[in-house]
């Protein structure tokens, strides 16, 4: 916070009596996604007590962001994790194929890289997220608490001194002298303390949906990542081995404007 600045907590929704127990950290971080769970796991790397909070209670959900890029691996492999990575399921995509009218053409090639990793690495995030939290869990400073929503900031002389949080047995305290929001575009944290985010107009409407492979789509283990551009419209669609079947609502009106897509879509 800047110097002279005042907090403006929310009013405590759990009374101090109710705390079932107290523990005591370095740093707390709120948020399981890869950029806190990244952070504890530097953190208990060089033998810094972290308690992780996540408000869910596992990481088997949908995620957008499924792909790690070769300067992210490059981190990855300097602390000796990208080859443990390689070993769980993934795709590798070499880089795009557009088509505009009835041309396709492929604008960039990663394979020009110099770098080990000359790919985009496709796992489901889920999956990731596992793989980081089994790694930070072999060492004795790193602590991770699921289903741990965080409710309150606990505040001593105007400053943050960790949370309190709500799990399925009742309401728990976790005391830090840093406490880290890393708890994704909806932050509790940041609601808490009061930030308020600079919010911009996004240019274009997104549409997210899964389809189901079809024989003959792709070999084990390679990914593609294919292009449209129309009027007004781009369609993009990454194929990948690891890809698992979802048909939600309003995809056959999106999907039905592109011949290579609509194979997938189911018989009427």
């Amino acid at each position: 916070m800047p110097p002279g600045s005042t907090l403006d907590l929310e009013p405590a929704t759990a009374a101090i009596d109710d705390v079932r127990d107290s523990q005591k950290t370095t740093c707390c971080v709120v948020g399981g996604g890869p950029g806190g769970m990244m952070l504890a796991l530097l953190l208990a790397r060089q033998g810094v007590p972290v308690t992780l909070l996540e408000q869910h209670k596992d990481f088997d959900r949908d995620f957008r962001g499924d792909t790690i890029h070769p300067s992210i691996m490059e981190i990855l492999d300097q602390i000796g994790l990208a080859e443990p990575l390689h070993q769980l399921r993934h795709a590798k995509i070499y880089g795009p194929t557009l088509q505009i009218a009835n041309t396709t053409f492929n604008p960039i090639d990663l394979r020009r890289l110099k770098t080990r990793f000359p790919y985009i690495f496709l796992v489901p995030q889920a999956r990731f997220l596992d793989f980081l939290a089994n790694e930070a869990s072999k060492y004795p400073d790193f602590r991770l608490v699921m289903g741990a929503n965080v409710e309150q900031l606990i505040e001593e002389d105007g400053q943050v001194r960790g949370v309190r949080y709500l799990g399925a047995d009742g309401t728990h305290e976790v005391r830090a002298p840093l406490v880290v929001g890393a708890d994704g575009r909806f932050s509790r944290v940041r609601h808490l303390v009061g930030f308020e985010p600079i919010k911009t107009s996004a240019p274009m409407d997104i549409l997210w949906f899964r389809l189901p492979h079809i024989p003959g789509d792709l070999p084990e283990g390679e990914g593609r990542v294919l292009g449209g551009l129309g009027v007004g419209r781009i369609l993009t669609s990454f194929l990948r081995a690891t890809t698992r079947t979802c048909e939600p609502p309003g995809w056959s009106r999106c999907v039905s404007r592109s011949p290579r897509l609509s194979r997938r879509l189911p018989s009427t």
